[in-house]
């Protein structure tokens, strides 16, 4: 059951900016927002905020946009977090189980679209840190 009074998060990340920008956003930042708005509404999901780190590696978790999401969680607001897939979350295995905790202890359903893993089905959960891993070691 969804609590649609919390946020659904919906987070973006590219590490490099793409050159076909007007000022604005990326393509790839713009793409993904439609990609990630138009899955939280084929799941009738509410209250969208974007959450967006356009040129920022996913070496580092201190990301401005991440940050904010991550405070939100920790204060209850959000409810269901929605990414492309786990490479937009980071690079670093261990910071992206950290982060899996954080959204687990505070009851967020988590769900990277692209790697088919949504904690409300604890199956697809199974191969996340390995499926992260193998990203993260291709990069």
């Amino acid at each position: 059951m969804n609590d649609y009074s919390k946020i659904t998060a919906l987070y973006s990340r590219l590490s490099v900016g793409d050159e076909d920008r007007d000022g604005g956003e990326s393509n790839s930042i713009q793409n993904q927002k439609k990609f990630l708005e138009s899955y939280a509404r084929q799941l009738k999901l509410t209250n969208i905020r974007h959450y967006i780190d356009d040129d920022e590696s996913g070496r580092f978790f201190d990301r401005s946009a991440y940050s904010r999401m991550i405070d939100d969680v920790e204060n209850g607001k959000v409810g269901v977090c929605i990414m492309k897939d786990m490479t937009r979350w980071g690079r670093d295995y261990l910071q992206v189980g950290n982060a899996m905790e954080i959204f687990r202890r505070n009851n967020v359903r988590f769900i990277a679209v692209n790697n088919g893993i949504d904690s409300e089905k604890p199956d697809t959960l199974e191969f996340a840190p390995f499926i992260n891993i193998m990203l993260v070691n291709l990069a």
